[in-house]
């Protein structure tokens, strides 16, 4: 089975369907039909339309003579004689003008020629390109504007006379908001060629010809003017370039114009730069009644007018005249044709060829009228119409018109903007339908081996891929290997392995890689299995090639190093570096071609077998590349290490992102190149340093004495405080490491690190206990110190300070415990007492009474002096003492005066609150109820407003959440019963239960009365007394703290409604 044409068995039982029989043999060649994409069949042939036919067009309107026709824009314009022949030449005002709406089968519009003369008759009418503007001619000499939305022609009376051939129509421009033609250039029967400009107007006095003038003469004024168009120069502004043709002459006119505006003609100038010269033309000689010149444009311009032409066919006696246009820098007298030929007209076929020694083209019969397209010619005859091949000069359609009795040809017409044709006859009107001009050009151009054009030109897949296949034979063909193998690779039609054998047939590797790396390109990324293994040959290819080329360059390096010992000449010397330097440079070029391709399929290429096969030619960078390229860094990591080049090492590990690999090989790496080492993981700060505490511990056994290493510093210290100081990093298990080596530092040098270390950690993440059986082991007693303080135990720090003999070290854990007096007292006596017994040093003992802020006292330390020391010399500090204890009394008696003097101040104020007052008026009421206020008892606020009591209490619960409104019904409750039962001790059944509901029910008030009314019964019980002032001093407290009515409560109460839920009447009592 093929590699790629797996359907090979269904094409070869594919059924054929019989197509069409072509006219050439060169069409007999079976066309390849695409059926899926990456396979063809050829065994289906395209069936279609011809290329052209003739349909004749059923008019809706009865028309018994066609007279002249003129078609643009989808508009076609017919002038028609409404009764026979005969009749219509003795009057010419039975004669009609149809406008025609071809996209609109009914947008018919009628016109009536209102003629001047009632003999004169229509003879031909002009449509510009926006079949907007329509000029009449007429026989009798007068000219006729119809603008498209009128109903009725109108005379140009400057035209009277001219008998009007042809029409050069110019891009409409608006002049004063108002449409015209545009300047047109008109040809006339006598040679003349006059200039104007057409406007239409709805103003009586005012004439629609805007100008009218005569700017040329043709030399031979009994010739009429054919044919007649000009061009502006696509990259001059301004240039233009006039096209007129006669029955004999084609004459080109190059110039510049002038502005309409200023100099009141546009092309006056441009002819008038001719006068002095011959006119640039091309004569054939003949007498033909009726000329054309005929041009064709490639595309529409967004304006709507055709773009300027690239072809030309000028209608002669002796053959048609037919080349290209080229607008280039062409100026006065200068030609725009090229690649100009006359082509003999065709003969038709059952007319044998008269052909004479002397003579080897026969003339024929000239055609009435042509045309062309994009690929041919049209050629119109008195009863049929041929399409001659622009490329093969052969005739590819021909038809005969179906023609009655009287019936005769009038003429081609084209429209130029829509791209349609029609033939017309004075009794009927055929279209030309093309369909696929341009079907079978790609097949000519295939022919004449011009496979780009024939490319550009093929309309399907299967199309393409013939031109391929036969350009890709065609260069294999001439040995252009290289080339072939690029149009090989775009061949669907042949199958792999033909291809692939017909370059290893003729052992061209290169051409072989090159078709293997097109065809690779080209495959769909579906195609898995076949981009695997096209790459992994081409792998086997591109190693092969490198090692041609190395083996070329050991050559070269031998064959040079021979000259240089046999003493050659200089010019073989320069010669051989040459072209070692040549083979250097496709080396590097195969090296990086190489990568490339390694870059762009790693994804499909397998690690093991490809990286086997680059092994196996002992390519190491080649295969140290591709592991890297897939991500295999762990090869090439140990393929370094293997050969100690550990910098290579590094550097490839570097350029991985996985942490892993850095544990792995970080031992062997940290063993040898320690420095280089940490400094690759200082650039990873996603490692985890507890992972890499066994590289440090191999790094650490290297070398016992620390002093010997070579870098000069220890790379573990280096690493772990990296970490710790600039990353953060927490772990104890790491922090105690880096402790343990800056034991092991200190062992040998001093405690500076160590301590640098312990200073640098606030909040210390090693093992406090750890650290401190450490540095005790080995008797470092500063760390030590250090460390009790960290702990806490700061007496075992002063301790072991002082049993150092570090004084400094002592009073530093001394003042540590700050919060703690009596433990600083307590360590301050201890290094006292040390000084005074250890040191026999009185005078820094009592130093320290000043060093501790008062702390120490003179008769704290006299305990450690000796029993016979003398007093001299402490004696100031005594008096200091005494002096010290002398203003400390006095300021508490200060303290004391104070204090009696503010306890009177406060009797005082006391007791003018007592007498305080507030004067109420007789008539004054509560400020919620609106009632007399003195009737019962109440409450009065520093704002002036007053309350009953029970309304107050009232309205403080409606507004106190919950907890508070259940505080204060607790407390009027608890009021009541004290009130209830001071009652029923009295034993008066009067004022039982019916006091204690009252007191309910006013709180306060009530209870004041009753606790008045009982006063005897209060005095004789003082704990119910004092019970019940504290219940109302609470009560009063929530109650009275503030007014209610400009208070926090009225300010809480602002998004309550003014009207409640419960006072739904009065708002009844607002209703009307």
């Amino acid at each position: 089975m093929s590699l790629f044409d797996q359907f090979e068995d269904a094409a070869a039982h594919s059924n054929t369907f019989p197509g069409p029989s072509l006219s050439k043999s060169a069409d007999q060649r079976t066309v390849p039909v695409i059926l899926e994409q990456g396979y063809v069949s050829t065994n289906v042939q395209n069936q279609s339309l011809p290329i052209f036919s003739l349909d004749r067009v059923q008019f809706p309107f009865p028309v018994v003579n066609l007279v002249s026709l003129a078609v643009s824009s989808n508009i076609l314009v017919i002038v028609a004689d409404g009764r026979s022949s005969s009749a219509a030449r003795k009057d010419g005002q039975s004669q009609r003008i149809y406008r025609i709406d071809l996209g609109k089968s009914d947008a018919i519009d009628e016109v009536e020629p209102v003629l001047r003369q009632k003999t004169d008759k229509v003879r031909r009418v002009f449509l510009d390109p926006t079949a907007k503007h329509l000029l009449i001619s007429t026989e009798a000499g007068d000219n006729y504007y119809l603008y498209h939305k009128w109903k009725k022609p109108r005379i140009l009376n400057k035209f009277r006379g001219v008998l009007v051939e042809s029409v050069a129509w110019g891009k409409p421009r608006d002049v004063m908001a108002v449409p015209s033609t545009g300047v047109m250039l008109i040809g006339t029967r006598h040679g003349h060629v006059f200039e104007a400009e057409l406007q239409p107007t709805d103003e009586f006095f005012k004439r629609e010809e805007r100008y009218f003038r005569q700017v040329y003469v043709v030399p031979d004024e009994n010739l009429p003017i054919c044919s007649i168009r000009f061009e502006e120069f696509p990259a001059v502004p301004r240039k233009y370039v006039v096209f007129l043709s006669t029955s004999n002459r084609l004459y080109q006119f190059i110039g510049d114009v002038t502005d309409v505006e200023v100099s009141g003609s546009m092309f006056t100038e441009l002819f008038r730069a001719h006068d002095g010269h011959s006119a640039n033309f091309q004569e054939i000689p003949g007498e033909l009644a009726r000329s054309e010149l005929q041009f064709w444009s490639q595309f529409v311009q967004a304006t709507g007018y055709p773009s300027v032409p690239k072809t030309f066919a000028w209608l002669t006696s002796a053959g048609l005249f037919c080349g290209d246009l080229t607008f280039g820098n062409q100026a006065l007298g200068d030609s725009l044709i090229n690649n100009a030929q006359l082509l003999p007209y065709p003969r038709p076929a059952d007319s044998p060829a008269q052909s004479s020694p002397g003579n080897p083209y026969p003339p024929t019969e000239p055609p009435i009228s042509v045309n062309i397209t994009e690929f041919h010619y049209l050629l119109l005859y008195e009863s049929s119409i041929k399409a001659v091949n622009l490329l093969t000069s052969e005739v590819d359609y021909e038809e005969n018109i179906p023609l009655e009795f009287g019936e005769f040809v009038l003429g081609l017409f084209v429209d130029r903007i829509k791209c349609t044709y029609w033939v017309s006859t004075n009794l009927s009107l055929y279209e030309l339908i093309i369909t696929e001009e341009d079907r079978d050009v790609w097949r000519i151009y295939l022919d004449r081996k011009s496979y780009d054009a024939a490319l550009s030109h093929a309309k399907n897949p299967a199309q393409k891929d013939t031109v391929i296949t036969a350009q890709a034979e065609y260069y294999y063909s001439q040995s252009r290997y290289m080339l072939s193998a690029t149009y090989y690779a775009q061949c669907v039609s042949l199958s792999f392995e033909e291809i692939v054998l017909k370059f290893i047939e003729k052992d061209e590797r290169g051409a072989l890689q090159q078709y293997l790396l097109q065809k690779l390109a080209r495959l769909r990324s579906q195609d898995a299995m076949q981009v695997t293994l096209i790459s992994t040959w081409l792998v086997e290819i591109f190693i092969n090639r490198l090692n041609v080329l190395q083996d070329e360059k050991n050559d070269a390096i031998a064959s040079l190093d021979m000259l240089e010992k046999s003493g050659d000449t200089e010019e073989a010397l320069q010669e051989g570096r040459i072209q070692k330097r040549r083979i250097d440079e496709e080396e590097s070029v195969a090296i990086e071609e190489f990568r490339q391709f390694l870059q762009k399929y790693k994804a499909r290429l397998d690690l093991n077998t490809t990286s086997n096969i680059i092994a196996s030619h002992g390519r190491t960078q080649e295969l140290l590349y591709f592991l890297e390229l897939m991500g295999d860094f762990e090869r090439v990591i140990t393929h370094w290490i293997q050969e100690k080049n550990w910098q290579k090492a590094l550097e490839a590990l570097a350029r991985q992102s996985s942490m892993s690999l850095y544990y792995k090989f970080s031992p062997g790496l940290m063993e040898h190149a320690p420095f280089d080492t940490v400094n690759a993981w200082i650039r990873q700060p996603n490692l985890n340093p507890r992972n890499l505490i066994p590289a440090l511990l191999r790094y650490e056994n290297r070398v016992t004495d620390p002093s010997q290493r070579a870098e000069g510093q220890n790379q573990a210290i280096r690493y772990l405080t990296y970490v710790t100081r600039n990353l953060g990093n927490t772990d104890t298990a790491v922090h105690n490491y880096l402790l343990s080596l800056y034991v092991a530092q200190a062992r040998h040098n001093n405690e500076e690190g160590l301590l640098q270390f312990l200073h640098s950690e606030e909040k210390p993440y090693y093992d406090l206990q750890y650290a401190l059986r450490l540095c005790c082991q080995y008797g470092l007693s500063q760390a030590s110190v250090h460390i009790y303080g960290a702990m806490n135990l700061h007496e075992q720090a002063v301790d072991l300070a002082l049993k150092s003999h570090d004084l400094e070290l002592a009073q530093i854990n001394a003042e540590k415990p700050e919060e703690d007096d009596a433990l600083r007292k307590k360590l301050w006596l201890r290094i006292a007492r040390h000084v005074v017994e250890e040191k026999r040093d009185i005078k820094q003992a009592l130093a320290f009474l000043s060093q501790t802020s008062d702390l120490l006292k003179i008769e704290d330390i006299l305990p450690f002096f000796p029993d016979f020391i003398l007093i001299d010399d402490f004696k100031e500090e005594i008096c200091s003492a005494l002096e010290d204890y002398n203003d400390h009394i006095e300021e508490l008696k200060a303290e004391m005066d104070e204090a009696t003097r503010s306890a009177e101040s406060i009797r005082l104020d006391i007791r003018d609150l007592r007498n305080r007052y507030t004067p109420i008026s007789v008539t004054e009421s509560c400020h919620l109820c609106r009632l007399p206020l003195l009737t019962r008892q109440f409450y009065v606020f520093p704002c002036e407003h007053v309350f009953h009591a029970d309304c107050l209490t009232t309205r403080i619960v409606e507004e106190s959440i919950p907890t508070r409104a259940a505080r204060i019904k607790d407390l009027q409750a608890r009021i009541a019963q004290i009130v209830a039962a001071r009652r029923a001790a009295q034993d008066d059944p009067g004022l039982g239960l019916a006091s204690a509901m009252s007191a309910m029910r006013l709180g306060r008030n009530l209870l004041d009365q009753t606790v008045s009314h009982y006063s005897a019964v209060a005095e004789a019980k003082p704990v119910d007394k004092a019970e019940a002032d504290a219940l109302k001093e609470d009560l009063d407290e929530l109650i009275a703290t503030e007014c209610p009515l400009c208070g926090d409560l009225m300010i809480k109460s602002v998004d309550r409604p003014f009207i409640g839920e419960n006072e739904a009447d009065v708002v009844r009592s607002w209703q009307i």
